[in-house]
């Protein structure tokens, strides 16, 4: 996979988690329930910081990109997918709905084999020292 391809399905995933959490905002400021335990607010910041360090990617200096995407597992991987799976099942109040629940977890697995792809490597282009 080109660099390109990869940064940009790195943008979708951070633009769909940044959805998610607006969406959970507006429930919430509407009277309903945050679709789960994660505050829309923080969710919604740390993705947008998420979509800041794949700026050095975009820019060719791969090495400090796989660095922050490296980082980004440890983050996304434990509060993204295992913070969530471990709610299952007696947790599963904090979700607004199924569908919610699922949904945070589909969003961040896609985001984490981004991540793993980025870090071993496994793409064509960038180059600058970093």
């Amino acid at each position: 996979m080109k660099l390109k391809t990869l940064l940009l399905l790195q943008i979708a995933y951070a633009v769909m988690g940044v959805g998610y959490n607006v969406l959970s905002y507006l429930s919430v400021a509407s009277g309903g329930q945050p679709f789960s335990a994660t505050a829309p607010l923080t969710g919604g910041l740390s993705l947008a910081l998420y979509a800041l360090c794949l700026v050095p990617g975009f820019a060719g200096y791969t090495g400090i990109y796989r660095v922050l995407m490296a980082l980004s597992i440890v983050v996304f991987g434990y509060g993204g997918i295992i913070k969530h799976l471990l709610n299952y099942p007696d947790g599963l109040g904090v979700y607004s709905s199924m569908t919610a629940y699922v949904l945070a977890i589909g969003i961040n697995v896609f985001g984490l084999v981004l991540n793993v792809i980025a870090v071993s490597g496994r793409f064509e282009g960038g180059g600058k020292a970093g």
